[in-house]
């Protein structure tokens, strides 16, 4: 079976830890360089910085809908500048990102 053997939090440090031959790994999207998503579906790498990375897009053996993650926005409610989270709030909404999609 699969054994776990190192952890990391960084989504770069754990992209530095495969480049470095300690795994394998699953990226969310937006993690991934745009050359390799731009490969429709084949095994793609990024040639500049981490030439020994590979990636390959998670399908499902029928052909649904790859796995999906909800981020949310959260703050404590003593928080009293509400300016700042509709300011960060409005810049999020403006980004229009490879399949991300606003749910509310």
């Amino acid at each position: 079976g699969i054994q776990r053997s190192f952890e990391g939090s960084s989504l770069e440090t754990i992209k530095h830890m495969v480049a470095a031959g300690m795994g394998v790994t699953l990226v969310p999207r937006l993690g991934v360089p745009s050359e390799a998503l731009a490969s429709s579906g084949k095994p793609a790498r990024r040639k500049e910085e981490d030439p020994f990375i590979q990636y390959l897009p998670v399908t499902d053996a029928s052909g649904g809908a790859p796995p999906t993650r909800r981020v949310v926005l959260a703050w404590r409610r003593s928080f009293t500048r509400y300016e700042a989270i509709a300011a960060l709030r409005n810049a999020i909404y403006a980004c229009e990102l490879p399949g991300v999609k606003r749910l509310s």
